[in-house]
């Protein structure tokens, strides 16, 4: 009996192992990327780590070794060397010569003087935001956001009231929009419009873009009156006699006599019934030459957008908002009184919609 069950044994795992290679080929593949993908919180926090510890502007004067980089930032040289080895394989820094590294294309990108410098923005995505992940599956469960479980209240509520914190959240959200400004401005013609009125315009870097490319315009930005101060205070551009600044609220009124009314990246932010709102006051605002533009990530299919799909996660869990499809966009326009024009894309993941004022009966 015992060597029946032998054989049966042995003939079964040679069955297994007899099977077409390219089928087990393909399963160590699905294994191996599934794996990866497990290991991409890994690679974020050793990110962070890198950012946090400003390996890229130690680097920026030329290659140190491991122990040069470990004195100057108080840290165990093996320890430090491994982190660097895993960054290396994924292009962010290069180890020249033995324990000796140097910046990469993508590490540059972390020097804190660089133009289009994304420092903060990983700060800011490796500590409010990496924390509220640890409660996504509440999230997900419940439809709270993650961010307002984790820190006991909404996101905007958050940095109102954490001022210190508010301006790691003010220089990440200006680093992530810089190629979006350049990016809108390289691809839609604004010389068409004497004003442009930018609802929830931050802290004016696209009206700071807009103004110095096109001299004719007048611009305005409709702002929260503690974000209007800050302006005021920090940014040069408000001193464009071009640039007026209004305290208010978009939920609850817009001020009248724009050519154009521009929401760049306010519409994710929220759920379609407060999207509803913002368009309604946008609506009783605009005459009917106005034209609307907003400027977002548009969902695409499957693997179109991949990138754009994190992104769509990423507000669910921090603002309860959402990233939209084409046409979710056209239905919440629609059903705000206005009707889809133009679509331009951009050589980011963010596109310009264009969209018109239409009578309500």
């Amino acid at each position: 009996m015992k060597k029946g069950i032998f054989v049966w044994g042995f003939l079964f795992v040679s069955a297994i192992y007899a099977a077409p290679l390219e089928i087990r080929a393909s399963q160590e593949t699905n294994r191996e990327k599934l794996l990866h993908l497990f290991s991409g919180e890994w690679v974020s926090r050793a990110l962070y780590v890198a950012t946090k510890l400003e390996l890229a502007d130690q680097l920026q004067s030329g290659s140190k070794s491991i122990e040069e980089l470990a004195k100057t930032t108080n840290s165990n040289p093996d320890s430090l060397y491994r982190l660097l080895h895993l960054l290396e394989g994924f292009g962010i820094f290069e180890e020249e010569s033995s324990r000796v590294f140097t910046n990469t294309a993508l590490s540059s990108l972390l020097i804190k003087t660089h133009p289009d410098t994304l420092h903060a923005l990983s700060l800011f995505y490796g500590e409010e935001i990496h924390q509220s992940w640890d409660e996504l599956l509440n999230s997900v469960r419940t439809g709270t956001p993650s961010f307002q479980i984790t820190h006991k209240q909404p996101v905007f509520q958050y940095f109102k009231e954490n001022p210190l914190r508010r301006v790691l959240f003010q220089e990440a959200m200006k680093e992530k929009s810089m190629a979006v400004i350049h990016s809108a401005l390289s691809s839609y013609d604004f010389s068409r419009f004497k004003s442009v009125y930018d609802i929830g315009g931050g802290y004016g870097q696209f009206m700071e873009g807009l103004l110095a490319k096109y001299s004719e315009i007048q611009g305005v930005i409709l702002e929260l009156p503690e974000v209007v101060d800050t302006i005021k205070q920090q940014t040069k551009g408000c001193e464009n006699p071009r640039m007026n600044l209004i305290s208010g609220d978009f939920f609850i009124s817009v001020p009248q006599g724009g050519d154009a009314y521009l929401l760049k990246s306010v519409l994710h932010d929220w759920d379609d019934e407060k999207c509803r709102e913002i368009l309604n006051n946008c609506h009783q605002a605009m005459d009917e030459n106005s034209r609307l533009l907003i400027i977002e990530v548009v969902l695409l299919p499957k693997d179109f957008s991949i990138y754009a799909n994190c992104m769509d996660l990423l507000m669910m869990a921090v603002t309860g908002g959402k990233e939209r499809n084409l046409n979710s966009f056209k239905k919440i326009l629609e059903n705000s009184g206005f009707v889809l024009e133009n679509v331009y894309p951009t050589t980011t993941e963010f596109s310009i919609l264009e969209a018109r004022k239409v009578s309500r009966i």
